[in-house]
């Protein structure tokens, strides 16, 4: 990887095999749009040129990375035992676990006090044995959302997909759009966890009033607006900041002010940069 860095415009290049691949970006002083928000340089880390240029890289080395399961239940599975309080590896192990009982018995996972005994058993995480927490709530919740799952239209469009998974127990937005991401590599949901809203919260996308918890809705459509800003396919866009933004220190993210932004302009009121985006 190289920035060029000469020319007013910059040039990101990527080594693919033999071949050199350039990804053009306007200068680091050009706005997005009619917004405050500018593109910023592509190796300074959070800016919107730094996304644009990774998503891009990403998308060279690795564009089908997104499924877990094998078939939409396995989806569901998988992504209802990850999340918030889950690491991911444990996250993944849990999985695992439950998936293998499935194979072997279709309907093994709709029984809670099955999954609750799996769940509960310590997990093999590397050479550590670790417990899964919440076992008793989330081995319900997998029962009844599995069994609920039999009576949704597997084929209904990305956003009424996602929808109706909210309506089976332990599935809010976040894991019913990461779902949806993940099984139909969809550009039209957004994933909005700790680490996705902590990267647009360093870029203020978002006004400080705003919580994934009750204004789920407009912050996705204001990232998924953004990624169109940039030119950055959402659902990679999405897997670069949480891969970048989950490896880095408590310390390093104190360290960052508004990467992009004017200075004096960063108290200003958000909502004028969302109206202006959109």
């Amino acid at each position: 990887m190289h920035y060029d860095v000469i020319s007013s415009n910059q040039t990101v290049l990527a080594m693919v095999g033999a071949d050199t691949l350039s990804l053009p970006l306007p200068s680091a002083d050009t706005r997005i749009g009619i917004g405050r928000l500018k593109w910023g340089r592509a190796e300074e880390l959070g800016t919107p040129a730094y996304w644009c240029s990774q998503v891009w890289m990403w998308g060279l080395e690795q564009p089908d990375h997104y499924r877990l399961g094998k078939t939409l239940e396995e989806e569901v599975l998988a992504c209802l035992l990850g999340g918030y309080g889950i690491p991911a590896e444990v996250g993944l192990a849990a999985y695992e676990r439950l998936r293998k009982a499935a194979a072997e018995n279709p309907d093994a996972l709709c029984d809670p006090v099955r999954t609750v005994d799996l769940l509960s058993a310590p997990l093999d995480v590397g050479a550590r044995k670790v417990r899964y927490r919440f076992a008793r709530q989330k081995g319900k919740y997998v029962a009844a959302a599995l069994a609920g799952l039999r009576s949704i239209d597997h084929t209904a469009p990305d956003i009424d997909l996602r929808d109706a998974l909210t309506d089976l127990p332990g599935i809010g937005l976040k894991t019913a759009s990461w779902v949806v991401r993940n099984w139909r590599r969809s550009d039209r949901v957004a994933i909005l966890d700790v680490h996705i809203v902590r990267a647009a919260r360093m870029l203020h996308l978002f006004p400080q009033a705003w919580k994934v918890e009750r204004n789920y809705r407009e912050m996705e459509k204001v990232y998924l607006d953004f990624a169109s800003a940039i030119s950055a396919q959402p659902s990679l866009l999405d897997s670069v900041m949480w891969m970048t933004m989950r490896q880095l220190s408590p310390a390093i993210l104190s360290s960052f002010v508004a990467p992009g932004y004017d200075r004096g302009s960063v108290r200003k009121p958000l909502e004028q940069f969302v109206l202006q985006l959109t």
